[in-house]
């Protein structure tokens, strides 16, 4: 069996990674299943999610940290920043290349406690701005317009 054959259940964390990687490197087609099943990793098992944001961050050359923070790390922040916050202090400060993904993703602090967003931003050496948007009511506002009202 190939690692393109195989379930990202099945796969170790570094190879997960690197596959991941190398999508974004050579974008081959064979290799979207690695980027297509971190999206709802964080809700299937926020763990493993952690470990595989992990792994990739310490694969990832540094100019490719930003698509991290953009992409699988933020999606667990937005999931579950309340359990992940201690570890992500901690992480910050012991991994610098950790601390540069953390500084680019976006944090919708009206839907995440306050001090946590705070600590994000801390975390983050102060990168992180905060925004407040209600997804639901900025969807309707573009229906509207869509609809020409």
């Amino acid at each position: 069996m190939t690692i393109e054959n195989e379930q990202p259940t099945q796969i170790s964390l570094p190879d997960w990674a690197a596959v991941w990687l190398r999508y974004h490197r050579e974008r081959r087609d064979a290799d979207f299943w690695a980027v297509d099943s971190v999206f709802l990793l964080p809700l299937d098992d926020p763990e493993r999610a952690w470990l595989l944001t992990l792994e990739l961050i310490r694969q990832a050359d540094w100019e490719e940290l930003g698509r991290i923070g953009a992409g699988p790390l933020e999606h667990l922040v937005e999931a579950h920043a309340p359990e992940f916050i201690d570890r992500i202090e901690s992480q910050a400060t012991i991994d610098p290349k950790f601390k540069e993904a953390l500084a680019t993703i976006w944090v919708n602090s009206r839907y995440l406690p306050s001090e946590i967003v705070t600590r994000l931003v801390s975390a983050s050496g102060d990168e992180i701005e905060p925004f407040d948007l209600d997804y639901d009511e900025a969807e309707r506002k573009m229906s509207g317009e869509k609809d020409g009202a």
